[in-house]
């Protein structure tokens, strides 16, 4: 029977020490590195595969219509502001125009307002505009169609208000009388909040509110914004 040289058994002993020190210091100095690298999923992966114009589609087609309806004619129309794609739908910013106007014939609307009273709704969750008044002739931001008076069913005025006077590059004024209550809204450069106080038909009670971020709320404006 073959005799193991103890010398050499010392010498294997020693290597496999070796061995595994090495590989715990290798393991640990790639472990960082490894842990830091983001995971990869495969969903991941294919959604950035998509083609943009289709993912912009996915919100637009989730849209549900809402209920725009004119307190002063009763005219109602059900609008969705947006087709399938993500664009604008003029007939639906022609029926919302309709609805608003007074006249017999529609007046042009500024494209924001119509887009953020819808953005304001589905933020609340309304099924229904109510328009105050849209285009009146000889009449500041209404007279030019940058400007319209509305409530939503449901949601509080002074709510609705708030969440206006967020966005950048509009003019929101709150009417508090109790036979009012409804909310002022235009677009213009720079931004301006109002409260009015004033009884129907009445002027005078305006009080402008502070709004310190403003300026920097304004200089970040994109059309992405306006967007629900």
């Amino acid at each position: 029977m073959q005799r193991r040289h103890p010398h050499r058994t010392i010498i294997t002993a020693r290597r496999a020490l070796l061995l595994l020190v090495a590989l715990s210091v290798y393991v640990a100095r790639d472990a960082p590195a490894r842990a830091a690298a983001p995971p990869h999923s495969s969903a991941e992966a294919a959604f950035s595969l998509v083609p943009r114009s289709l993912r912009v589609a996915s919100w637009a087609r989730a849209l549900e219509p809402i209920e725009v309806r004119s307190m002063n004619t009763r005219i109602a129309g059900r609008v969705r502001l947006y087709d399938a794609t993500g664009e604008l739908d003029d007939d639906a910013r022609a029926t919302f125009e309709r609805i608003a106007s007074r006249e017999p014939e529609p007046h042009r609307l500024a494209t924001r307002v119509e887009q953020l009273i819808v953005k304001a709704a589905y933020h609340f969750g309304a099924e229904r505009v109510l328009i105050v008044s849209g285009w009146r002739a000889n009449a500041g931001k209404h007279g030019t169609g940058d400007a319209v008076d509305f409530k939503l069913q449901g949601v509080r005025a002074r709510d609705v208000a708030a969440y206006l006077r967020g966005l950048p590059r509009v003019g929101v004024g709150l009417y508090t009388h109790p036979a009012t209550q409804f909310v002022h809204l235009d677009v213009r450069e720079p931004s301006y909040h109002w409260l009015d106080s004033s009884a129907p038909g009445a002027h005078g009670r305006e009080v402008q509110l502070g709004d310190p971020r403003g300026e920097k709320r304004d200089a970040a404006y994109t059309p992405d914004m306006d967007l629900p």
